[in-house]
């Protein structure tokens, strides 16, 4: 009944197909070979040989597919379209393509508001049926350049209602992508096609040409279809990405950081504001702390001198930075350090020495005073692997890697007939493998794919990294969603989420005050409950001016690094689940978020209230374990369970036991009698974590 996945491909050689969309094409031929491993058709009339490529992983329904193109002939040819996936028939059965039968999920993202999803009828989308003309019907999610993320998320999922299974489709190019759903076919006859890839020349210009002989590999990408909708979907999502990874943390679980940039010193570190910070994470609790930018360079203007890395060690007192580093060690905490190996200030020593290890198109640098190193040539590897190897000699065992602009749609340098988006894509897998060598010479070497806050964290990019940053969302009210949202797609013990008690406004770096009016604003411990609560739903990232908490708000800092430890081999085992669905960052109310780690029967859910007001929130236990959460509308929903999912959502329910809360605080009140969790927060925005066996 629901149509087989087949390993389709699809196909564009010497511009002979020039349609506005993704249709049906002689290239749908029968496989000349096929294996578990590949599929390998031959192309008529050109003597391309294709080949896709598939891999599975236990457990799990999602294939990893790319595919390959070879140029089998006596002449060159060019190509300017190859599917990393490409999914046919959709919805091609008995029941056909009818109205409101497909659901499109899909998520928007910009800097400070990552992954705040939105679903759709396929009709409200653009994809519905015309008549005498074949179906031309699409519509299509995309990115440009290295800021994978900064319009969209590269995940896409197609809901079908009727058949009550979802299907998922991933993009993991680390530079331009586009997944595009066309609607196929004619009058009545109609289906779904997706196309998933980062070689499409209607997206950035993206084309090769191959000599005899020559071949062409697309990114990775994967397809899955699951039972259920959203949540089922994001489990699965979720499960891959653990599957994928190839950056296991140093000893086996995620670490608990400090660091100072966020809400807290802004990359204007000194001695002072360095020892009285790692006293208090170290009183806190925390591994490791991290000095973000400010650290190098010969003047306040530290970003001149982006890309020297020259240790500023006169804003560190008489032991310099590595004075501050035994510091750091001596408070039982592991020295980390910023970076951004991938930019150059043009007025940096290395940069006036080294012009031609700078990225150029149309033969121009590229980012006006600030440009990128060049990644293919071995001097500028070598070069940032001796950054590495001498901060690596000072004791560091933690890398935030930022990434705070963006290449644009391509770079010179590139093969005679193939585009510069071509020779980015090329650059940007040599970068990838970069990292792993690093990785693999330091192993206890933790490094964060920051990239701007999330700009560039799409699955393929992160399975490089130990974390990824989730956001640089400076409003604690409006993370929530981001961290919900994120965490849809990604492994939660892989997005490090900022935390910030008694937070220091960026308008304030030059002039803030550690007085007593700024102590006493936090005294009530709402901001420290609700910066904490959001932190324990991945992987907590705290920073803030903690070194100004009370001994009341302290406590609660120190209550939640606790739990964090405590919990975090749970959270390294969860899928989430959305009791009151997805929400976005302005939505009023009260929120929820959970984790669910069904082998250990431990269910760890946020709840949020974003109104003024005082708010009692009831809810049935049972829908936090049911994974009947389905979107059929813009906004999300819960829907009705069928009766195996309902029957053990009311098991869940009966079984179900607080186990923990926090905070211990007046107006913070939360039990579970009769199968109904009932949550009760003070007013004003505050926030509450539960611990729940199930």
């Amino acid at each position: 009944m629901f149509p087989e996945y087949k390993p389709f491909y699809y196909a564009n050689i010497n511009a002979e197909t020039n349609y506005v969309y993704h249709t049906a094409h002689p290239y749908e031929t029968e496989p000349v070979s096929k294996t578990p491993e590949k599929t390998v058709f031959m192309i008529p009339g050109h003597d391309a040989e294709i080949t896709v490529f598939s891999e599975n992983f236990a457990g799990l329904k999602a294939v990893r597919q790319k595919t390959e193109i070879t140029n089998k002939g006596q002449k060159p040819f060019v190509v300017d379209t190859l599917s990393a996936i490409y999914q046919c028939g959709i919805g091609d059965d008995e029941k056909g393509f009818f109205r409101g039968r497909f659901v499109i999920h899909y998520a928007h993202s910009v800097w400070q508001g990552e992954a705040q999803w939105r679903a759709a009828p396929a009709e409200k989308l653009g994809l519905y049926s015309t008549h005498n003309h074949g179906t031309q019907t699409s519509f299509r999610i995309s990115s440009q350049s290295t800021w994978t993320t900064c319009h969209y998320e590269p995940v896409l999922m197609v809901e079908d209602t009727y058949l009550k299974k979802t299907w998922i489709f991933t993009c993991e190019s680390g530079s331009s992508w586009a997944i595009d759903v066309n609607a196929r076919g004619f009058r009545e006859n109609l289906s779904l096609a997706v196309f998933v890839s980062g070689s499409y020349e209607k997206n950035d210009g993206w084309f090769v040409t191959l000599a005899p002989g020559e071949s062409y590999e697309t990114c990775e990408g994967m397809v899955s279809v699951v039972d259920g909708g959203f949540e089922e979907a994001a489990a699965e999502l979720v499960r891959y990405g653990r599957a994928i990874e190839k950056a296991p943390f140093p000893g086996g679980v995620m670490p608990l950081c400090f660091n100072d940039y966020m809400n807290c010193i802004w990359a204007l570190p000194n001695e002072e504001k360095c020892r009285a910070l790692i006293r208090a994470a170290a009183e806190a609790g925390c591994e490791y702390y991290v000095i973000d930018a400010g650290w190098f360079g010969k003047s306040p203007n530290w970003g001149v001198s982006l890309g020297d890395w020259n240790v500023n060690d006169s804003l560190f007192g008489e032991g310099g930075l590595g004075g501050i580093f035994g510091l750091i060690r001596k408070s039982g905490m592991v020295p980390g350090i910023w970076l951004e190996i991938e930019s150059i200030n043009l007025a940096s020593e290395y940069a006036k020495a080294h012009p031609d290890h700078i990225l150029t198109r149309h033969g121009n640098v590229i980012g006006g005073g600030v440009g990128f190193l060049d990644y293919r040539k071995k001097e500028v590897r070598d070069y940032i692997e001796s950054v590495f190897d001498r901060l690596y000699g000072m004791g560091v065992r933690f890398i935030k890697n930022d990434y705070n602009q963006t290449v644009g749609v391509g770079i010179d340098g590139g093969n005679e007939g193939s585009s510069p988006a071509a020779e980015l894509e090329n650059m940007t897998r040599i970068f990838r493998s970069f990292i792993d060598k690093i990785r693999e010479k330091y192993p206890d070497l933790i490094i964060e794919n920051c990239g701007s806050g999330a700009m560039r964290s799409d699955t393929g990019t992160l399975s490089h990294f130990h974390l990824q940053s989730i956001s640089d969302q400076e409003d604690y009210f409006r993370l929530p969603s981001i961290v919900a949202g994120l965490e849809a797609i990604l492994p939660p013990e892989r997005c490090g989420i900022w935390a910030y008690p008694y937070p220091s406004r960026i308008d304030d770096r030059m002039t803030f005050e550690r007085g007593p009016e700024f102590t006493e604003k936090y005294a009530d411990g709402k901001n420290t409950t609700y910066n904490m609560v959001t932190g324990l739903m991945g992987l907590l990232y705290l920073s803030g001016r903690i070194d100004r908490a009370d001994e009341k708000n302290m406590q609660l800092i120190k209550e939640a690094c606790a739990v964090f430890k405590r919990n975090r081999k749970i959270v390294q085992g969860a899928v989430p689940v959305y009791p009151t669905g997805t929400f976005d960052m302005d939505d009023p109310g009260v929120q929820t978020f959970g984790l669910l780690n069904r082998e250990t029967g431990k269910l760890l859910l946020a709840v949020w209230n974003q109104e003024d007001d005082a708010a009692l929130k009831k809810c049935d236990v049972g829908t936090l374990f049911s994974g009947n959460i389905s979107r059929t509308a813009e906004k999300t929903t819960p829907k009705a369970a069928a009766n195996a999912t309902a029957n053990a959502a009311a098991k869940a329910a009966a079984n179900a036991k607080l186990a923990y809360s926090y905070p211990s605080l007046e107006g913070y009140e939360a039990k579970i009698d009769g199968g109904e969790l009932t949550v009760r927060l003070p007013g004003g925005k505050t926030a509450m974590y539960l611990e729940i066996d199930i």
